[in-house]
Order: structure tokens, then sequence, then C-alpha cells
């Protein structure tokens, strides 16, 4: 069997990690069953929920389980470049690989017909994607009909799941009584941003000698908001961080690209129309 391979993959937390190796999803057990079946099976699979409650888990689950029997392919596309080509990560792999797409409502339309045309040739066994809106993805009509039916739609898991979570993580359980983490339960928005603020409570129990929490020390922990602006990052040129350009489906670098100004596909120096919309290139896109 060949390498387990994973790309990209972030651990978050320090005293409680939301993607520490080989934990127990509390609360999710049947959507971890689908989707190992759907693996299994080289379907597609489409998690839809918001921010916050746990799609990404899910994914360290399947790569958790699959360690070993494959090669398994993570990227968060909300971290990567508008410029990036989904491409690039798979040309050069063998067939039967698994691929887990995180924040897949930025991937480009583009880039959905390529991870297409990779399945039917059988290079990609299965593919699952997140998102927080089924609505928001560029999906092409052949990647609709792979997936079909084959949508989990997550929502918050419920309180007394969401501290044995907590408790569970902790490297000190005793660090926050139950009456602290169901207050910071109570002014979290999802799981998440629970997850991070009971572990920026551990850092400042840690910065202050306290081995214990109350609930006034949570009056002294700013919240952390979790909305990213991932536009703003995604706005400049992962190269030389000039501003991106939008052209068609596509986001340019006017420095690093060379790219139809109809279309925005890129093209090469001895191409003399566009390789998408056959426009003849003119000395001013050279």
């Amino acid at each position: 069997m060949e390498e387990f391979e994973k790309l990209e993959f972030e651990k978050n937390l320090s005293n409680i990690n939301s993607l520490e190796t080989d934990t127990e999803l509390i609360g999710r057990e049947d959507e971890a069953k689908e989707i190992l079946y759907r693996i299994i099976s080289g379907n597609m699979l489409l998690i839809e929920g918001r921010e916050g409650v746990g799609k990404t888990a899910l994914l360290k689950y399947a790569i958790d389980n699959f360690k070993g029997k494959g090669k398994v392919i993570y990227v968060n596309v909300s971290k990567v470049s508008k410029r990036f080509n989904i491409s690039d990560l798979l040309k050069k792999k063998s067939k039967e690989m698994i691929l887990l797409v995180d924040n897949a409502q930025y991937l480009s339309k583009k880039n959905n017909e390529r991870i297409k045309d990779y399945y039917d040739q059988d290079y990609i066994r299965s593919v699952i994607f997140t998102t927080t809106d089924y609505n928001l993805i560029n999906f092409t009509d052949a990647l609709k009909t792979r997936i079909g039916r084959s949508i989990i739609r997550l929502t918050n898991i419920d309180k007394d799941d969401a501290l044995e979570i907590a408790k569970t993580r902790l490297d000190d359980e005793g660090m926050l009584p139950n009456d602290v983490l169901e207050q910071l339960y109570s002014d979290s928005n999802n799981l998440k941003e629970f997850l991070i603020n009971c572990d920026l409570l551990c850092g400042y129990l840690e910065n202050k000698n306290k081995k214990k929490a109350t609930k006034q020390d949570i009056k002294k922990v700013p919240n952390l908001k979790l909305e990213e602006n991932i536009n703003r990052e995604r706005e400049i040129c992962s190269e030389c961080e000039e501003e991106l350009m939008k052209v068609g489906d596509y986001w340019r670098c006017s420095k690093c690209d060379q790219y139809c100004t109809i279309c925005g596909a890129l093209y090469e120096d001895d191409d003399e129309e566009c390789p998408e919309c056959g426009i003849k290139i003119m000395e001013d896109e050279e």
C-alpha cells in the first residue's frame, strides 16, 4: 500500500486541539460512518454546515482512518491563492487517490471541472467536499450529478456533547470546571469558537499561574471572532503580493500570469489563440 499523504493540514489550538490525531468524534458518529462508507464505495460526498460546526474535524477523521491505505490529499481552498490549480496537486500522483476539499465554495469552476475529469479517469477514487452553503459552489452540472443526494448537512452539536469534547481534549480537566465550561459554551457561537475560547482561557490561567478558572476569569479573556477576512487574503498574489484582478472566472496577477484579457485563461508563449475562448492573442497581451 502506498504511503499516506496529507497536505497543508494545520493544528489550530494548543491546550484544546480540535484537529488532534485519532480523537473520537463525539456527537458525529453517524456522519463519520457515512464518510467512510462513501470513500470505500468510491463516491463523492458534500458536507454542508456553518463555520465551526465540525466539517474539518470530519475530514481529519477520514485522514486518520485511511492512513497507510492509499493516497489522501487535503486542501483548504480558503488558504490558497485564487490562482490555485488543483492539477498541480493531482497530475503527478498515482491513481485511486482520496481528495478532501475544505471550503469548496472558494474553488473555481475550472478547478471543479478538473476534479470531475480526474475522477472520471480513476485518478481520484473519492472526493469529499465541505462548504458553508451548497449554493455558493461553482459546481458544474456533471459534478452535481455525481454528488446527487450524497449530502450531509451539519447543525451545531448539543451542549452535552460539546462539553464532553472539551473535557476529553483538555490537558488538565480540572482547569475548567463545569460551570465555567457551560458559560463559555453559552458565550460561543459554535463548537469551534467554544473550543478556541476554552484554549484562550487555559492560556490566561497558565500566564497567571492559576490552576482553576472561575466565571470571573472569563471576562478577562477577549472573545475571538472566527470570521476571517478571507476575501482580503485572497485578493493578493501569493508570489509577488500584488493585488489580483478578476478576469472571467479567474483571479489573475498582472505581474506573474500570462492570461487572456477576455476570459482569464492562461496561455503559453507560442499560443496564437486563447486555449479556452479562441480569441486571437493580441500583441499587447504578450
